[in-house]
């Protein structure tokens, strides 16, 4: 590796990628529940939701990719009001 700086970029840029469309599934399950499996957990993750209305936003453009960059602008919630949950892809 000859510049380790590109790496860090990257690393940030995932980062930044990965909440957002961790943001972007909250605020879709919030409207609509998830499915879930016999054992009460959902079957497909927020972030998994998510990371397919992003791409299919991106992918198609119109006003459904510009409502997930407004979603950036909001501020997130605190760790004291939200209720911690692990990610998974």
């Amino acid at each position: 590796m000859t510049v380790p700086e590109r790496i860090s970029r990257l690393f940030g840029l995932l980062c930044i990628a990965l909440a957002w469309m961790t943001r972007i599934g909250e605020q879709r399950t919030e409207i609509h529940a998830p499915r879930q499996d016999k054992r009460g957990r959902a079957v497909v993750s927020v972030t998994r939701i998510g990371w397919q209305i992003l791409s299919q936003a991106a992918r198609w453009g119109g006003d459904d990719f510009w409502d997930c960059l407004r979603l950036l602008e909001m501020p997130c919630l605190t760790a004291s009001t939200s209720v911690s949950r692990s990610v998974r892809c």
